[in-house]
Order: C-alpha cells, then structure tokens, then sequence
C-alpha cells in the first residue's frame, strides 16, 4: 500500500505555524522540536490512520508524543483530512466544530 495522501485545511496550517511561533519563543529550537512531532505522527497516519479511534463526529485523533497536542482528522478512501492541530487543553467540539472554529 502506497499510503494516504495528507490534505490540510488551512486553519490546520495557521495552527501548526501558531504553535511553532509560540514555543519558539517559549525557548529556541522548541518549536522546531513540535514540527518534528507533528511530522512523525503524520507520517504515521499516512501509513495506517485506522489505528486512532473515531472520538467524535467520525473525527479521529492522534496524540503528539511530546507535546500535549492532537491532530484532529477524518479518512476518506485514499486521503486524509486534517481540520486541526489544538492544544488537548482546549476542548475540541468548542475550538473546532465541522471545520470552523470557535473562539
């Protein structure tokens, strides 16, 4: 098997890109460190994104080994969607409903 192809929306970008300003400036390289973190677990999905239970709406999740963030996605045929990357401190169904977020 080929693997899945990533789709982002670009509130999924903006969130990654958000996150990595904001532990660049917590300490430097930190960011780069939760790039990382987010690259290995989408390598992973690309693989099997099966393996992450639905957790609502047919959205599934995966945890950042490192950092307490989750990658909030759905499968469909070949492709995966990613709709978000939120801190797990935010309640996801109150950030982020049906592909729009709420502040």
């Amino acid at each position: 098997m080929a693997g899945y192809n990533l789709i982002f929306t670009p509130e999924a970008r903006e969130d990654v890109k958000s996150a990595e300003r904001y532990y660049n400036d917590q300490l430097p390289d930190l960011g780069k460190r939760f790039k990382n973190d987010v690259k290995l677990q989408l390598l992973l999905l690309k693989q099997n994104p099966f393996t992450r239970a639905i957790r609502y709406d047919n959205v599934r999740f995966a945890l950042l080994d490192h950092f307490l963030y989750s990658i909030h996605y759905t499968i469909d045929e070949s492709e995966i969607f990613v709709y978000a990357v939120i801190c797990d401190y935010r309640n996801p169904q109150k950030y982020w409903l049906h592909g729009t977020k709420q502040e």
